[in-house]
């Protein structure tokens, strides 16, 4: 486990680094909201903090503990996240984010995570509901619109 908690610590770090880097070129701040690099300079810092902690952390460690892969349902759930997270992606510039974040949402919560329908529905609504307002409202920032027009 103390190598492989490395090599994701190492892993995490050139993440953030390339996220870093790749958009450093873009506004932090745009006005009077926040710009298209705002985000992604603190998931960056974020990454970079974690990564590094997560490194420290196994290089002191003493013991070392084989490593527990997941069983077949926990593969399978981590496949579908990463499937609908790809999902989400691809339709973002399509849908938009509203339309695309409700399916994604929705997926994830009765798919993945297998929860009931109705707490699933009202949970996405809510979801969406928030991100149109704090972002799309509140702070002005221009969430992709795609093809529907919201």
């Amino acid at each position: 486990m103390r190598r492989m908690d490395i090599a994701a610590g190492i892993f995490l770090l050139l993440c953030s680094a390339l996220v870093a880097l790749g958009t450093r070129h873009l506004p932090y701040w745009a006005d009077f909201a926040p710009g298209p690099a705002f985000a992604s300079i603190w998931v960056a810092i974020a990454g970079f903090m974690i990564g590094a902690a997560l490194v420290v952390q196994a290089v002191r460690r003493k013991t070392d503990t084989p490593v527990e892969w997941p069983d077949r349902a926990g593969a399978r759930q981590v496949l579908l996240g990463i499937g609908t997270l790809w999902l989400l992606l691809i339709l973002m510039p399509l849908l938009g984010t509203a339309v695309s974040g409700l399916i994604f949402v929705v997926l994830f919560l009765l798919v993945v995570a297998r929860r009931p329908i109705v707490p699933s529905l009202i949970t996405s609504v809510v979801t969406v509901a928030l991100i149109e307002g704090v972002f799309g409202l509140w702070l002005n920032v221009d969430l992709p619109k795609g093809l529907v027009g919201f």
